[in-house]
């Protein structure tokens, strides 16, 4: 599945935890024909000079950052980037949304996410003492990912012996690179971390 399907999936994703929020079939294969041609667009205007500015604040938020590596970091790292972008106007709402899901290293899941994964943690909560059933990251509209911290938690697992990038530099990927990590989204909903800290009546 590619994953523009997948990023409007998680969209629709959203209508479980939120009730004024619904999407048609109609409107999901409107979304993802969008998505695939801001990705087909991402090296033309305004998309290339929006990720620009975007990627060059992620590199200045993760050096300014200490490291203090717990479970779900990711959660709080990117909900404070995309809230300080949209307050400061370095992006529009919705130009650039938290996305909730998994990551592939060589083809192995690292968190084997599911929506049920997504639905207890709503339920129940999380603990920063967890190991991590989901990974979180940033997707700007032309489909490229930001990531703060996948590099530490590969540094820090078993999962491959050589060294990834700069713990603190962010991982920046597109959905037509060949690499070693992939991203699968389950759920993009911005209000995330609020449906974690509010369990469902």
């Amino acid at each position: 599945m590619s994953f523009e399907k997948s990023f409007v999936q998680g969209i629709e994703f959203r209508s479980h935890f939120d009730a004024q929020f619904s999407l048609d079939t109609d409107a999901c294969m409107l979304l993802e024909a969008t998505f695939e041609k801001t990705n087909d667009q991402a090296m033309q205007e305004p998309f290339f000079s929006i990720r620009q500015q975007v990627c060059a604040h992620a590199k200045v938020f993760a050096d300014q950052k200490e490291v203090k590596p717990f479970a779900y970091q990711c959660l709080a790292d990117c909900h404070v980037f995309l809230e300080a972008c949209i307050k400061h106007e370095v992006v529009q709402k919705k130009y650039m949304t938290l996305t909730v899901g998994d990551v592939t290293f060589k083809d192995t899941r690292l968190f084997n996410t599911t929506r049920n994964t997504l639905q207890n943690a709503i339920t129940t909560g999380i603990s920063t003492q967890d190991v991590p059933q989901f990974h979180v990251w940033l997707t700007l509209a032309d489909m490229t990912v930001i990531d703060f911290s996948i590099n530490r938690y590969l540094n820090a697992s078993d999962i491959d012996a050589k060294p990834h990038a700069a713990r603190q530099s962010p991982t920046i990927w597109r959905p037509d690179c060949k690499r070693d990590i992939n991203y699968l989204p389950v759920l993009v909903d911005d209000d995330f971390l609020y449906r974690l800290q509010k369990p469902l009546q």
